[in-house]
Order: C-alpha cells, then sequence, then structure tokens
C-alpha cells in the first residue's frame, strides 16, 4: 500500500472544502432547522485506487448560530481533523490531531483565498437536470476549468437560503449549497453526497479553540503535511 499520509493530507482538503454550508443558520429547507447536524456520504470515485481500502466513509458537519464544524478522521485514526467555518468574523479554524500531535491555525479572508481556493480558475456551467439529494431539489452544473482539466460535476440546491455559503471553500463561485461534489487531491478522489440533516442541540465548544491545540501559523501545518506525505 501507499504512503497513507496521502490520504490524510486528501481528507484535509477534503473537510475543508466540505464546509460549503457556512450560514446555513437561516433555515434548512422547508423546515427551517437551524441548529443540527448533516451527514456526508464519501466513497471513492475509483474503487480500485491503493487508498480506497482506508478512505472515510462519512463526513460530519455540525451547525449552530450562524457556525458550522466539518470533522472527518482518515488514516484509521492516524488523524482527526475538524474545520470551523465563521462567515460573519471571515474566520476559518483548522483543529489537526495527528497521532496524538494536535496543531491549530485561524485564517482570515485573505489567507483564506490564498489556500482554500485551491482549485485552477473556472466557469460554473449550468445545466436544465435536477435530483433530490436529501430531500431537497437539487441543480447540475458543470465546474469547468480554464485550464483544461477534466470538469467536475456537483449538484447544489437554493432551497437553503444563505448567502455565499461558499466563501471559505474552493467552491466560492457557486450561488447555492453543494450537496453533491468532487475533490481529486493528491492522486485520490472523493465523491462527497449529503445523505442526512438531523435537528439536535449542538455544544457551543465545537466551535471554539481547543485548549490542548498548539496554534501555530497555516502556512507551518501545510509544511507538516508535506512532510508526512515525503515520508
Amino acid at each position: 500500500m501507499k504512503n497513507p499520509m496521502r490520504l490524510v493530507r486528501t481528507i484535509f482538503f477534503a473537510a475543508i472544502t466540505g464546509l460549503f454550508l457556512s450560514g446555513c443558520a437561516d433555515g434548512i429547507g422547508r423546515g427551517g432547522i437551524k441548529e443540527g447536524t448533516i451527514e456526508y456520504k464519501a466513497v471513492p470515485v475509483d474503487p480500485n485506487d491503493d487508498m480506497a481500502a482506508i478512505a472515510p466513509s462519512k463526513m460530519t458537519v455540525k451547525f449552530k448560530n450562524n457556525l458550522f464544524n466539518a470533522e472527518m478522521a482518515a488514516g484509521f485514526g492516524m488523524a482527526n481533523m475538524s474545520f470551523v467555518s465563521d462567515p460573519g468574523k471571515k474566520e476559518f479554524l483548522s483543529m489537526v490531531n495527528l497521532i496524538g500531535q494536535k496543531y491549530a491555525s485561524k485564517m482570515g479572508p485573505d489567507s483564506v483565498k490564498y489556500y482554500n481556493h485551491y482549485f485552477p480558475d473556472y466557469d460554473v456551467v449550468e445545466t436544465p437536470e435536477k435530483k433530490m439529494i436529501a430531500g431537497f431539489n437539487c441543480n447540475k452544473a458543470l465546474i469547468k476549468f480554464k485550464d483544461g482539466s477534466p470538469a467536475i460535476t456537483i449538484y447544489y440546491t437554493k432551497e437553503i437560503k444563505i448567502d455565499h455559503p461558499n466563501w471559505s471553500n474552493a467552491y466560492y463561485k457557486v450561488d447555492g449549497v453543494l450537496m453533491e461534489y468532487e475533490l481529486k487531491k493528491f492522486g485520490l478522489a472523493l465523491r462527497f453526497t449529503a445523505s442526512t440533516v438531523t435537528e439536535s442541540t449542538i455544544d457551543d465548544n465545537v466551535f471554539v479553540l481547543n485548549t490542548e491545540y498548539k496554534k501555530i501559523p497555516n502556512y507551518q501545518l501545510e509544511i507538516m503535511f508535506k512532510e508526512l506525505d515525503s515520508n
């Protein structure tokens, strides 16, 4: 099996991209849920990929008071990651536990653009196709990259009434809440699909920096992942 830390780095970026729900406190769908948990299924696009056996099966997003926390584990528990998006303050908090080593970084809007808007430039091409995902009517669109990279098919909904839901991720040009999308990073492609939305009480502590984590600049977190990938 190839270096499992390649998977860890892939999930790091997948979780960042998964924070497309920033701002959903305006009400999710017809029920107007303002606090709860959203589960996303995660599957490898290529089941024969070397990393498919240890790829994550889900991502969990907790939301409350216009704050969101995306959580995911990777590499048989070697890495646990939590990413908090605050669209009001335009802040993005990363907390990463790598085999007991806990690090955190916080970014403002300029750093979010530099690190999280990592796709090549692209156009969002709408299509007439639609489908239901987790009870929402979703529109199909193509992400067509201007450098000629293969297009990505996504589904998004406008039934979740929010402003700029994708401010902190690579799909920042999409005007709607993503319900299904693909991420390919470091050679591994994953497909995320919203599966359930559950109204529940969320602890405020999931949206703040855990004091057990050592604060470091985000560039140091990036360097750390690159070093792990090269080992």
